[in-house]
């Protein structure tokens, strides 16, 4: 349906605005409008608000990526305050864990005669390569962390795009 530009009605929901604009733009809105079969006003309005929305839309990507940062750092604290009290518990039975075998093993080496000062030599020797092991960053450590990385990423283009579609589809 094509808008009556001299209605009451238009004439009540509109603004008067002069403009200068250059002569090619001029031109080439007069163009739109005639290709269009509108008026001129008409095609001023249109192109007007299309580079309102345009500016808008900058505007709010502009802010996109610190409101994101802002979310992700509150989504992250909030998995961290949840999973604490589990990593807690986890690292209280590994200790637990490591002291009784630790107490078992002196009392084996023990029997088989060897000095504390060796004992602890040893003991030394196995927290040393167990630190080792654990801080040790492995071909298949990081091509593990790649792909969970690549995952990630894989499903939030996904979630990016699923997003933009539903928009896509509001408009």
């Amino acid at each position: 349906m094509q808008q009556v530009h001299n209605s009451d009605d238009w004439l009540k929901r509109s603004s008067r605005l002069t403009l200068r604009v250059r002569p090619g733009v001029k031109t080439a809105i007069a163009r739109i409008a005639h290709d269009d079969e509108v008026s001129l006003s008409e095609a001023s309005d249109t192109a007007l608000a299309f580079y309102a929305r345009a500016k808008i839309r900058d505007q709010e990507e502009t802010l996109f990526v610190p409101r994101m940062q802002a979310m992700m750092r509150r989504e992250i604290r909030s998995s961290d305050d949840r999973h604490l009290p589990f990593e807690i518990r986890n690292a209280i039975a590994a200790e637990q864990t490591r002291m009784i075998a630790a107490d078992l093993y002196q009392r084996l080496l023990a029997k088989e005669g060897l000095s504390q000062e060796q004992i602890k030599v040893k003991l030394r020797k196995q927290y040393n390569q167990a630190r080792i092991n654990i801080f040790k960053i492995t071909p298949q450590m990081t091509a593990m962390l790649a792909e969970y990385w690549q995952r990630i990423d894989d499903q939030a283009d996904q979630q990016v795009q699923a997003e933009e579609a539903a928009d896509f589809s509001i408009s």
